[in-house]
């Protein structure tokens, strides 16, 4: 049996389906408008332009980066880290585990960066980073929990310090 479409109806199925795809358009563009228009998150920004300073002075970004002291990865983890990170999951009741093989991962090299952060930073609100906030959590990465009122960490932190600048000024939110 031949199922018969008639002109009509076939006019109708076209513009129907071209509905639907004008309207799906049209939802994308709004909400591609929509986020292109909303006010930048100054504290992401802060926290993700930190984390790209201290990526750039420990590798240059380098996954495969090694060091004489046995760090390794994109922010140089030792494997003493690594087992402090896992301390940390373990009191705080984080459901991970993180092995020495994870230290060239990006991914989970930031995990443990922030993780480390926030336990030894718990009065720091990644929500609003200072500049001070940013000395303290640069200088306790180099030099341990009690980095920040070591004298060797302020090279360290000058280093930091001055990708902060460039990476604000490539981004183009050197006002910020």
């Amino acid at each position: 049996m031949k199922t018969i479409i008639h002109k009509r109806e076939r006019v109708y199925m076209t513009n129907n389906k071209w509905k639907r795809v004008t309207t799906t358009f049209l939802t994308i563009s709004a909400i591609i408008v929509l986020i292109a228009m909303s006010p930048l998150n100054r504290d992401i920004i802060m926290e993700d332009v930190l984390y790209s300073s201290i990526v750039w002075v420990e590798s240059k970004g380098n996954a495969n980066a090694k060091s004489k002291d046995g760090s390794v990865g994109i922010i140089q983890i030792k494997p003493v880290m690594v087992k402090e990170v896992n301390r940390i999951c373990k009191i705080k009741g984080i459901d991970k585990r993180f092995t020495l093989t994870d230290r060239r991962n990006p991914s989970k090299s930031s995990e443990m960066f922030w993780i480390y952060q926030e336990f030894y930073n718990p009065t720091i609100n990644r929500d609003s980073l200072s500049k001070e906030d940013m000395e303290i959590m640069s200088r306790k990465w180099n030099g341990g929990p009690e980095g920040h009122k070591k004298k060797a960490t302020r090279k360290y932190w000058k280093k930091v310090s001055n990708r902060v600048v460039i990476e604000l000024e490539e981004r183009n939110l050197a006002k910020i």
